[in-house]
């Protein structure tokens, strides 16, 4: 089995949900938990001339990442040279490097003469810097096969975490931009518009947006495995299939939106008119739904080929063009129509994401070519075929990602029945609260990698060592995020309404944010300590548990038997990240980790045999 480091953070960046919610999802992905023998079975039943018994074991991590084909390192010979080189990224191989730099085990003067040795790479056919890595990897595989020592150094760890992490916050920072627009582009409109907003994009979230997500899921598994079996064009059967059968099912919910939205919504909230507003927001999003569904759908078809910044491209695009349509749709005296303008710019920028998507595949010079995956459109027998499977498979996503979304959407809910104003509060918190929650969800994603790839090479000291520096650099910037939100508190206050009312309600709250976010980072950094280890169910029951029989019970009491309105929302949220990041601490600091290590060994034994 081969030891070398195989997880990037590319991945994990291409598979942020993007919506207009200020939940926090992401710290464990759905795809986490679908058992891999059930996609198995159902692609070999989508296939009645060929068998995929054979070919489909390749299914694994080197497709998720990248790699088109895994070789055994006893039998790396001139026909593979292409296989290593593509087989692990340039970072992963630096990174390699490094490591065997700082352990006296690989010497840089060699590369230097590798370079100059001109006559031996024009016999060869290889560039020098395809030697090194090739040299790189196999002296990584030996050290590791013969029981050398290799440790890392704090300062070695949080530079490489920093570096991994800081493509991650622009992307997230980005996408919390979509959300961050609409919501900024209303709160000067006042705070029943405010509240609409929040109101709608709710509802949206927790009726259309989640499920879609969830639905969506299944491909993160099903197009990775056929197209690790080299079954290209089931690849583009599968994306076809997917995103029509979401769309249909996203049909009647888009019929409730029409018609009974604000009959359904008053159920619930005693505003009328918050529900009036909320039911023409709804209205308005639900034309962008089909380019959602397809936006996601067409995502995930790239990155099972292993393009996975495709979709961090077209946000670079479209999230500056998505503020400006908010300024031009909302406040603009020629072509402003207020209000309404803020969904129709979330309509326009889904559908503006998927066309961008949609040329980068078909126009794209990469290499990879994804458009060999699309064999033309689909049979209309195809479409329904195997639904129920894809169902069952996609279930945990949809499980998963409403889980995540109606966490702090219920807060939502509890903030209405106090008041417009209260409402409007809730929403500028829940913003700030997103927006300092990115970098520290960034530093997760890169520790969670960085873990995995130490899990894979057996080398637990080092996985401690990265987990404590982890902890170290989420507690810096958790300090100050909670510096500057305590100290800006006036300045935010004022920047998202001037409603005197909302601003008291906004100042009096971010003093407990400001305190939550040393627990907010601290869960964040643990949770992607324990997805690194394998032990994302751990993080995942610990998460589900604290956030639904602590923290929104104790919202609830303190909001509204307690009388402390928005304050008890948030104080009732920061006490079940106390429990998270405890809990959460206590699994990954007290583990076994020759367990961990003998679990991951299992399961690359597994989805690398043939």
């Amino acid at each position: 089995m081969s030891k070398q480091f195989k997880h990037t953070t590319q991945e994990r960046r291409s598979s942020v949900i993007y919506s207009n919610s200020n939940g926090k999802a992401g710290l464990f992905s759905p795809q986490d938990y679908i058992p891999g023998d059930k996609a198995q079975t159902f692609l070999e039943s989508d296939l009645d001339e060929e068998s995929l018994l054979a070919t489909n074991n390749s299914r694994t991590l080197q497709q998720e990442y990248g790699s088109t084909e895994e070789t055994d390192h006893n039998n790396r010979g001139s026909t593979g040279n292409l296989e290593l080189r593509s087989s692990l990224p340039k970072n992963l191989i630096q990174e390699e490097r490094d490591l065997l730099v700082d352990n006296k085990l690989y010497d840089t003067t060699h590369e230097h003469e590798t370079r100059e040795s001109t006559a031996y790479n024009s016999l060869t056919g290889n560039t020098p810097s395809f030697e090194d890595d090739r040299e790189v990897i196999e002296t990584w595989e030996d050290a590791i096969e013969s029981g050398k020592q290799i440790t890392t150094t704090y300062k070695r760890e949080a530079s490489v975490i920093t570096t991994n992490a800081l493509p991650l916050v622009v992307t997230f920072v980005l996408q919390n931009s979509l959300s961050l627009a609409s919501i900024f582009s209303v709160s000067h409109l006042g705070s029943n518009e405010l509240g609409a907003v929040t109101l709608g994009s709710m509802t949206a979230n927790i009726t259309g947006f989640a499920a879609i997500q969830g639905l969506c899921t299944c491909l993160d598994t099903l197009c990775a495995q056929a197209y690790g079996a080299n079954r290209y064009h089931l690849v583009g059967v599968l994306f076809q299939r997917c995103a029509i059968i979401t769309i249909l099912l996203s049909i009647p919910i888009l019929f409730v939106w029409w018609q009974w939205s604000e009959q359904v919504l008053s159920l619930f909230i005693p505003e009328r008119e918050l529900c009036a507003l909320a039911a023409k927001y709804l209205q308005v999003v639900s034309l962008g739904i089909p380019g959602f569904i397809l936006f996601e759908c067409g995502k995930r078809f790239l990155q099972c080929q292993g393009i996975f910044h495709a979709s961090s491209i077209v946000l670079l695009v479209c999230a500056p063009l998505n503020a400006i349509m908010n300024y031009l749709l909302v406040w603009d005296k020629n072509i402003g129509i207020g209000y309404l303008g803020a969904p129709i710019s979330v309509v326009l920028n889904y559908w503006l994401m998927t066309l961008g998507l949609f040329a980068y595949t078909y126009f794209t010079r990469n290499e990879i070519n994804p458009m060999k995956c699309w064999g033309g459109l689909i049979k209309p027998h195809q479409i329904f075929k195997n639904f129920k499977k894809m169902f069952s498979l996609a279930l945990p996503g949809i499980i998963m990602v409403e889980a995540e979304f109606l966490g702090f959407e219920i807060l939502t809910v509890f903030a209405s029945h106090l008041g417009t104003n209260e409402l409007a509060a809730q929403s500028i918190i829940s913003t700030v609260a997103s927006l300092a929650y990115q970098i520290p969800f960034a530093i997760s994603i890169s520790t969670s990698t960085r873990v995995a790839n130490f899990v894979g090479a057996s080398l637990y000291k080092s996985c401690v060592i990265t987990c404590k520096i982890s902890l170290l650099l989420s507690f810096i910037i958790s300090s100050l995020n909670m510096a500057l939100i305590y100290k800006a508190r006036y300045v935010i206050a004022n920047l998202f309404s001037s409603d005197v009312k909302v601003v008291n309600l906004v100042t009096g709250a971010l003093p407990i944010l400001a305190f939550m976010q040393i627990f907010d980072a601290f869960n964040a950094s643990t949770a992607g300590c324990l997805r690194g280890q394998g032990q994302q169910k751990i993080g995942g029951i610990i998460n589900v548990f604290a956030f639904y029989c602590i923290g929104i019970p104790m919202s609830y009491t303190l909001t509204f038997y307690c009388n402390l309105g928005v304050k008890g929302l948030w104080l009732g949220i920061t006490s079940a990240l106390v429990v998270m990041s405890v809990c959460q601490s206590y699994a990954v600091f007290h583990c076994n980790w020759k367990d961990i290590i003998r679990a991951a060994k299992s399961r690359n034994s597994e989805g690398t045999a043939v």
